[in-house]
């Protein structure tokens, strides 16, 4: 299987976690040993310093590194942070960044149409993926509010969320799910067995979490090698490419 990882972070954060790897350099190496071939990556500093540092520091230490591909925080265009929509979405394109990333209480922002209506009505037609956290009343509201937003959530837990994220799974088709902390006991066959494997993507959410965990979930799954080889890669490598920043 060639993994693509698509929720890992670098750099050092405030509180240390069990394995802290500060330099794109370090991850690359980390990826090697886990047998890991690509991975969306983004810098601690985006959550724990502000979205503009990290989204410059992900992007200057990734570009002499073709394996590891830069993903950026957002932030409401009110604020004229990033410019304006148009301006962010160009400078996404300039630095190769094929992803976004939402971080609603560390920004201390609503994630809804209120507040990003202009960004999500262009990311829609774009098809940009828009990794969010388990926030599950915010992503109700906004798949409500757009349906058609390409959404990928991550880091949900371990025990549970799926009376949260099967609801919304199945009523929304551009929503899919990372599975670096899915570890019900067969959850990803039976979710691959009512949704198909097309709306599982392999992340790892390292760090916290240690990239040999959701690998090995995968692997020990009662599902076909085709639907392996789709979660473990292939179903990002898709959405990256449907995706026109």
């Amino acid at each position: 299987m060639r993994f693509f990882d698509c929720n890992v972070g670098f750099g050092q954060p405030p509180n240390a976690a069990a394995t802290v790897l500060r330099t794109a350099e370090e991850l690359v190496r980390e990826l090697d040993f886990c047998g890991v071939a690509e991975a969306l990556v983004h810098h601690t500093a985006i959550r724990h310093e502000s979205a503009q540092a990290g989204n410059c520091l992900v992007v200057d230490e990734t570009a002499d590194h073709a394996r590891l591909h830069p993903t950026w925080a957002i932030l409401p265009p009110q604020t004229h942070e990033f410019g304006t929509v148009h301006e962010f979405l160009a400078d996404m394109r300039r630095h190769g960044v094929g992803a976004l990333r939402a971080y609603p209480a560390e920004h201390r922002y609503l994630l809804n149409g209120l507040t990003f209506g202009s960004l999500f009505e262009e990311l829609v037609p774009r098809r940009i993926p828009l990794m969010v956290g388990p926030h599950w009343a915010a992503l109700t509201q906004l798949l409500a509010d757009f349906p058609d937003l390409t959404v990928i959530i991550v880091g949900h837990g371990d025990w549970g969320d799926d009376r949260y994220f099967r609801p919304l799974v199945a009523r929304y088709p551009r929503l899919h799910l990372d599975t670096s902390n899915y570890q019900t006991p067969d959850g990803i066959a039976d979710f691959v067995g009512q949704y198909g494997h097309e709306r599982l993507v392999y992340g790892s959410g390292f760090p916290p979490f240690q990239m040999g965990g959701a690998l090995l979930t995968l692997a020990r799954a009662d599902i076909s090698d085709e639907g392996k080889e789709a979660i473990a890669g292939e179903n990002l490598r898709r959405l990256l490419r449907e995706a026109d920043p």
